[in-house]
């Protein structure tokens, strides 16, 4: 019986050609061998010379074959942008990054604790592989399975095109519509066709022109066995939106006005206030709803943005907005220190009194 690792090598090289495994392969030790080269610190270097026997390609196309993706997407490209990911110096935008090799050689590992280069293509593996496996890399191809055909980027055979799948319809109206004629046309009597009296109210026409047309106990008549063939229809279909239509249009009355909606108060708009003084009223807020006695911590996590901005006046010695205003609110008498914490002041009420919504600068 072969073991599991037998039947994991043997998978493997039937899943990728055996030539491209070995260029991957050579790419990883060139880049080990430079790494090696610039390190000076000898325990480091040992443990580097020691992965020359380690398969960088073959354990990334195991872990591809034990989290099961190559039965999603394509193996072989897959592989190619992990690899890619792991050795390039460039990102896909461009831009310069890190690659599996760039240790930096003066910092002092512990290489008690494990080898930091082995450690360091686990983290990338792991995190090329969660997002492979969450469907985050939408560029591979998926794998082609009989009878499917797979949603492609590109012009690859056995691939549709996003463009070519129809959209789906924006509602269901034209089927409804259908199926409550039919139920009309089976409630139909030669003196009574509901099926033009329901057509002639879908055209928008009035309850005048129905009666001159069906006449008008007819048309009358005819207008109450649609409501209720739709009503039915409604129930049955379980279509609530329709129901609430039939709610929504019980009881009109075409001879009365449509009755108006009531007015919406008038917006109150935000009072201005100057700079210096929006600030002042903005910290008053936080100490309004924090029992009048805050700390640095409080003001800072309320008002975040003021410490990654620079004061309004620029020759304050202050490092950020929020330090500012805190000492110009305790020199003005708006607010005391009391240790650590912040409480009103003589000057405070003037902040409080017809205190309108703080805009927060």
């Amino acid at each position: 019986m072969v073991c599991f690792a037998e039947w994991l090598h043997l998978e493997e090289r039937s899943l990728v050609d055996p030539a491209v495994m070995d260029g991957y392969e050579r790419a990883f030790q060139h880049g080990l061998e430079g790494l090696i080269q610039r390190t000076t610190d000898p325990r480091l270097r040992q443990a580097l010379e020691a992965m020359r026997t380690f398969r960088f390609a073959n354990y990334i196309l195991g872990a591809l074959v034990r989290h099961g993706i190559h039965q999603q997407y394509d193996v072989e490209d897959s592989l190619q942008r992990i690899v890619f990911r792991m050795l390039s110096p460039v990102g896909e935008r461009g831009l310069t990054k890190e690659s599996l090799f760039d240790l930096d050689p003066n910092r002092q590992y512990d290489t008690q604790r494990g080898n930091p280069l082995e450690a360091r293509f686990r983290t990338y593996l792991t995190h090329e592989l969660r997002n492979i496996g969450m469907g985050r890399i939408p560029a591979l191809r998926r794998v082609q399975r009989p009878g499917s055909i797979s949603i492609g980027y590109g012009r690859d055979q056995g691939m549709m095109s996003p463009d070519a799948i129809p959209g789906r319809a924006t509602n269901d109206d034209p089927e409804m519509l259908d199926d409550v004629a039919e139920l009309l046309r089976q409630r139909s009597t030669p003196d009574l066709d509901l099926v033009a009296l329901f057509k002639s109210i879908l055209r928008g026409e009035g309850t005048k022109a129905q009666r001159s047309s069906f006449g008008h106990n007819t048309a009358d008549e005819g207008r109450k066995l649609i409501v209720q063939v739709i009503q039915q229809f409604a129930y049955r279909s379980q279509n609530w939106r329709l129901l609430r239509l039939l709610d929504r249009f019980r009881g009109f009355d075409a001879t009365q006005a449509d009755p108006r909606r009531p007015a919406s108060p008038p917006k109150t708009s935000k009072p201005k206030y100057p700079p210096d003084e929006q600030d002042y009223r903005s910290i008053v807020d936080v100490l309004e709803r924090s029992g009048r006695a805050v700390n640095m911590a409080v003001l800072g996590r309320m008002r975040r943005r003021w410490m990654e901005r620079a004061p309004r006046d620029p020759s304050s010695p202050h490092p950020n907005r929020l330090a500012d205003v805190l000492a110009q609110m305790v020199a003005d008498g708006v607010l005391a220190k009391r240790g650590a914490k912040y409480v009103p002041g003589e000057q405070y009420a003037k902040y409080v009194a017809a205190q309108g919504p703080t805009a927060v600068a």
